[in-house]
């Protein structure tokens, strides 16, 4: 009951400052409940300033045992914030955990807010990396990745997808198709130079041929010759 009461004053505090300084302090208890954390965290919502809300939210998730409801708090916090490279800190710390399938439509979402492709394809591996993602949820991050001008940034981005010890037909397909959307012919024979090593353990007739459309794309022969012989 005392911790809801401060929560309640800091609500009402003006300064950014002295409203971190109070949660902090109520972090560092050993006794908070999940339930406690999560309003903690939705103080936060109240702060204008990214760094402080950021110091706040990388708190409260050092804490073990949070739950999903916690985890959708911070989702919900970094969606407000203007900065992307506090929005990356934030996510970079979340993403340590396991979240819901509908936890990473909400975390796409806030991806799509991400102006940065630097900070945008920082956070796209992380979530390769750190979370188990449904079909859906894989095609709507590629489609966002996707969406970026740089060529680099995205083809770096579909060889980490390509890393995935959990790759599906379905995944690398959708990677092949994704190169679609890459203009430079150095780029997009990086990644099925990447992947085709893949395609030829699979020996997939459909994965065979949908890597073949794809290459189609290169025009310099250079590139398009060693992009075939990759599976040959």
């Amino acid at each position: 009951e005392s911790v809801k009461i401060a929560l309640q004053a800091t609500g009402n505090m003006s300064s950014d400052h002295y409203k971190t300084e109070v949660l902090t302090s109520l972090l560092r208890q050993n006794n908070l409940t999940d339930a406690i954390i999560a309003e903690m965290i939705n103080t936060t919502k109240t702060m204008d300033s990214d760094h402080y809300r950021t110091v706040v939210l990388n708190k409260a998730l050092a804490k073990q045992g949070l739950s999903s409801a916690s985890f959708q708090q911070v989702l919900e916090s970094v969606k407000d914030m203007d900065s992307d490279f506090y929005k990356s800190e934030v996510l970079t710390n979340l993403l340590q955990n396991a979240l819901t399938p509908e936890a990473h439509l909400y975390l796409m979402n806030i991806l799509t807010s991400i102006d940065s492709e630097h900070y945008s394809t920082l956070i796209g591996k992380q979530i390769l990396q750190k979370q188990t993602l449904n079909e859906e949820a894989f095609q709507k991050l590629l489609d966002i990745i996707g969406g970026h001008k740089s060529d680099y940034y995205f083809s770096e981005f579909l060889r980490s997808a390509a890393d995935r010890p959990t790759m599906s037909k379905q995944n690398m397909l959708t990677i092949i198709k994704a190169t679609g959307n890459i203009e430079s012919d150095h780029y997009i024979t990086e990644v099925l130079t990447e992947i085709a090593p893949w395609i030829k353990t699979s020996n997939d007739a459909n994965l065979k041929e949908a890597y073949r459309v794809a290459a189609k794309k290169i025009e310099s022969e250079t590139y398009y010759g060693r992009a075939i012989r990759a599976i040959d």
